[in-house]
């Protein structure tokens, strides 16, 4: 399963790169599907973390671990080994910023593959691909809202006030 979102982020993207490359671990300040977020493991490729301990609604807690970092390419991937439901297999979500003809304006690509397995992922994965792809949405209009704004949006604010950490 192949969920992939594009949007355009009115902000360069050295801004953009510093929320999502450099401050990997902080995903709980913009996302408001992240409850909770903290720096684990070393680095990869000048991360500021090499993994990230996170606390998501619905899901509770995961484990995302670098494969892909570069700070030239303004991209990182990984995966989630940790933390998913039984029927997925395997998870990876990739980000990258893209340069625009514009230096205030980058693109924001994000991309997540996900492998389901056994009888539930068969049956599950309509709903699945729905519940993944609402994420997706969230997150990255969470993202360039943050980005713009220096805040965090309205969805992050109203997730904020339910978690009771």
């Amino acid at each position: 399963m192949n969920i992939r979102k594009e949007l355009i982020i009115n902000a360069n993207i050295d801004k953009a790169w510093q929320v999502l490359g450099h401050d990997f671990a902080g995903a709980y300040k913009w996302a408001s599907v992240v409850n909770h977020s903290e720096s684990r493991g070393g680095s990869l490729n000048g991360s500021s973390c090499g993994e990230r301990g996170c606390d998501i609604a619905g899901m509770g807690k995961t484990r995302e671990k670098l494969i892909k970092y570069s700070d030239a390419d303004h991209l990182l991937s990984y995966t989630v080994p940790q933390g998913m439901p039984s029927m997925v297999r395997y998870a990876t979500n990739t980000w990258q910023l893209l340069p625009l003809n514009d230096p205030n304006k980058s693109k924001l690509v994000m991309e997540m593959n996900v492998t389901l397995g056994g009888f539930m992922g068969i049956i599950m994965q309509p709903m699945m691909k729905m519940m993944m792809g609402k994420m997706a949405k969230v997150t990255t209009d969470d993202f360039k809202y943050y980005v713009e704004t220096g805040r965090p949006s309205e969805a992050k604010i109203k997730a904020a006030k339910k978690y009771k950490g």
